[in-house]
């Protein structure tokens, strides 16, 4: 899959702006999801569908995390 100049520059901002890789990439889909003007729709779709498979797995990882953490405070409580 190609990378359009204004996606690797979004990229690179968002890396400079030290965010986590999940929200990095979220933001990312949400605004090429949203991107009616500059990017066209199968190109958007494609872009969309494989964000999300990467996604997936580090959302899952996200709550598995929190579900975690809030269950360790309720013990210690």
């Amino acid at each position: 899959m190609d990378i359009t100049p204004q996606e690797e520059s979004m990229i690179k901002a968002l890396r400079e702006a030290a965010l986590p890789p999940l929200f990095v990439l979220i933001r990312i889909r949400n605004d090429i999801s949203n991107d009616t003007v500059n990017v066209e729709e199968s190109r958007r779709d494609e872009v969309v569908k494989t964000l999300e498979k990467y996604i997936s797995p580090l959302w899952e990882d996200y709550h598995e995390v929190k579900n975690s953490q809030a269950k360790e405070k309720t013990l210690t409580n």
